[in-house]
């Protein structure tokens, strides 16, 4: 079985996964916050109980408590990538309310030896500011949390510590969130940038592949054209005697059946492949991948089907099976069964692993839409991907003999 090679080169959405994407950043960002979060708000939990001895009865473990809540949606946000920005929000702005009414839950004054336990999570909330908020937003929260700290550490609520200690505790949190803001920019901007170049680069790749199937077809037929058109049309012109215009006839229903042939037939036509050939294809190609696929005993006649759909079949399974074995997950149990009902063959490519969204998949992405669907599709079939998250995966790529239908 010979490989299909793409006339520029390999498919750059196939060969170059970009490291860096705005989703894979994002979901970076996501679980960082989320382990900041959750590791904190655990480590900090018994000083914040014992604080609780100089707060307001009431106003202090409400105050505490919604931090905590606050806290734990980033924790849950970090499984679910839409509630991802929300909860950044959330915790934001919850921080804020909690550290402006702070001298409201103070009974009396704050002990000397301890701080506001609004403190030890300052960076939580800078942080989800950064990540869940605009950029001029972001950089307003970075500059109004650290001024209110430093108010708040000079009233007794806050241990009246002196100007000095207060505004170094106010340069250090504006320094940690400020680099932390800087970081997160940056790389959202580079994610940004190569989601941009990707996109660029799988449309020139596009426009080169119609490119180059238009070039193919015009060569072909200017060749029809030269070979069999214009000498027909030469030899009808300059034929006088009867042999002649017999022979300009038999030239003209030539020209007529390569004419014919070249709105069915590929570049360089091969003879139908037999049912148990393909499936020795695919039973040879699937056995080279890193993971076992199970071919499934089948009854197979001696049918046969054109070059060009048993090639367009064998390519699509492969990399269904390909697809599987990258995505649905080590312990997932694969498989792959040819079926003949009268003059349909189907080819079915499963598995009971992970599944996904099809409708989630990136325009960027051409694996199942060029690969497996339009690769069916161009030889006269059709590809059905049957799956959701955690329900698994199964192709069926069908073709039908159109003279069978017709009959």
């Amino acid at each position: 079985m010979t490989t299909e090679v793409a006339p520029f080169g390999v498919d750059p959405a196939r060969s170059v996964r970009a490291t860096i994407t705005q989703a894979s950043t994002e979901r970076a960002f996501a679980i960082l916050l989320a382990v900041a979060a959750i590791g904190l708000g655990a480590a900090f939990a018994p000083a914040v109980v014992t604080q609780l001895s100089v707060l307001d009865p009431v106003w202090g473990p409400v105050s505490a408590l919604v931090a905590g809540a606050s806290f734990l949606f980033v924790g849950v946000s970090a499984f679910v990538q839409r509630l991802a920005q929300p909860a950044q929000i959330t915790c934001a702005v919850v921080f804020l309310v909690v550290l402006v009414v702070w001298p409201a839950t103070v009974q009396g004054a704050l002990p000397d030896a301890q701080l506001p336990w609004p403190w030890w999570f300052c960076n939580v909330g800078t942080i989800g500011a950064a990540m869940g908020f605009a950029t001029w937003r972001a950089v307003v929260y970075n500059a109004v949390v650290p001024a209110v700290y430093v108010l708040i550490r000079l009233t007794p609520a806050g241990g009246d510590v002196g100007v000095s200690r207060a505004v170094l505790d106010g340069v250090y949190t504006a320094i940690l969130g400020g680099a932390a803001l800087v970081l997160i920019v940056v790389l959202r901007r580079a994610a940004e940038s190569v989601d941009t170049a990707q996109a660029m680069a799988v449309r020139r790749y596009s426009r080169a592949i119609h490119e180059h199937a238009t070039e193919v077809e015009r060569v072909q037929v200017d060749s029809i054209v030269h070979d069999s058109v214009l000498t027909t049309l030469l030899s009808a012109a300059r034929a006088e005697t009867p042999e002649a215009k017999t022979l300009a006839a038999r030239m003209a229903r030539n020209a007529i059946d390569h004419l014919a042939a070249a709105a069915t037939d590929g570049p360089g036509e091969v003879p139908p492949v037999p049912l148990t050939e393909l499936r020795r294809r695919i039973v040879s190609a699937v056995s080279a991948l890193a993971a076992p696929v199970v071919v499934r005993p089948c009854t197979l006649t001696d049918r046969s089907v054109p070059a060009a759909v048993a090639d367009a079949l064998a390519s699509a399974a492969l990399q269904a099976a390909v697809n599987s074995v990258q995505h649905a997950g080590a312990e997932a149990s694969r498989w792959v069964v040819l079926h003949d009902d009268g003059g349909t063959v189907r080819v079915e490519v499963g598995d009971d692993g992970a599944g996904f969204d099809v409708g989630a998949i990136p325009a960027e992405r051409l694996g199942v839409r060029r690969s497996i669907v339009e690769r069916v599709a161009a030889a006269g079939g059709s590809a059905d991907v049957r799956t959701a998250p955690g329900a698994g995966t199964v192709v069926v790529l069908t073709w039908s003999d159109p003279t069978e239908q017709a009959a």
